[in-house]
């Protein structure tokens, strides 16, 4: 599904997998979000699950990443405009099949990594009148999201050593132990990252070590939180995750075993059932 924003450039087209269904005014929405120099696939086993149990999916490519055009964007601030912008385009579609227009609709916003903290800003500013936001999921979350000077010198300097670099510390294990027969998610990562948008890496990156408005967001959210992480993560420490959860009395932190950073990869069916218990939960 494509679906045009009007900004700097008119009809800029901007990209969201929604399982091939249309659009459902009646059922509530689940917005998936992407890490640094991702797309929307890495969500391919959990935004499929729910786009055929009964939601609407909507798995974003950012801005110049994977299928949307535009620029670059450089700050997380940025990007959660953006990504509300683009809830309020479903929005008003789904308004506009309503039979009660004075009907709402229910959003729940995952976001992973870099996409976390996207989707706490959006969710910290999620203001539209018709919608409501039921639930938020922070994964591979840390705050702050610190860059190493090595990593971010990569980034800018040596792309391909970046992604190196972030894919073998992004998993618990370079080869083996896959959940799937034939199936490499560390050499699919590095694949997504090397086909991503010049400079991509290195502008997500400076957006993620810049980012400083975390805890006035958490402030300003009043939906439920769940804080999932691996276990093992190196890239985002879950002991950073469980300082915000604690700190929430609507949160609750998840912790799946024997996993690192690429967590929707190394363990698709864990996430997706801690998504499905938890989304589920809130569903009106």
């Amino acid at each position: 599904m494509y679906l045009k924003l009007k900004g700097a450039k008119l009809n800029e087209v901007n990209y969201a997998y929604t399982g091939t269904h249309d659009l459902a005014s009646d059922l509530e929405t689940i917005v998936f979000v992407h890490g640094t120099s991702m797309d929307h696939t890495v969500w391919a086993h959990q935004s499929r699950y729910f786009a055929y149990h009964g939601y609407n999916v909507l798995a974003v490519d950012l801005p110049a990443h994977k299928f949307s055009q535009g620029e670059l964007l450089p700050s997380i601030e940025r990007m959660a405009e953006w990504l509300n912008k683009m809830i309020g385009k479903m929005i008003g579609k789904m308004i506009r099949q309503m039979i009660d227009q004075t009907a709402g609709t229910a959003f729940h916003i995952v976001g992973h990594s870099m996409g976390a903290l996207i989707a706490l800003e959006a969710a910290a500013n999620f203001n539209h009148p018709d919608a409501g936001l039921n639930s938020l999921s922070l994964i591979g979350f840390s705050y702050p999201m610190s860059v190493t000077p090595q990593l971010m010198d990569a980034a800018q300097h040596n792309p391909s050593e970046a992604y190196s670099m972030m894919t073998q510390w992004s998993h618990r294990s370079a080869i083996g132990g896959e959940p799937i027969p034939g199936f490499w998610s560390a050499g699919m990562q590095l694949s997504m990252m090397e086909n991503s948008k010049p400079g991509a890496v290195h502008t997500d990156l400076i957006a993620c070590d810049n980012y400083n408005n975390g805890e006035a967001a958490f402030a300003n959210i009043h939906c439920p939180i769940l804080f999932l992480s691996g276990a093992l993560d190196k890239m985002a420490p879950a002991k950073l995750a469980k300082a915000q959860a604690d700190k929430n009395e609507c949160a609750e932190i998840v912790l799946i075993p024997e996993c690192g950073h690429s967590i929707m990869s190394e363990s698709p069916d864990g996430v997706l059932d801690e998504l499905t218990r938890f989304i589920g939960g809130r569903r009106k």
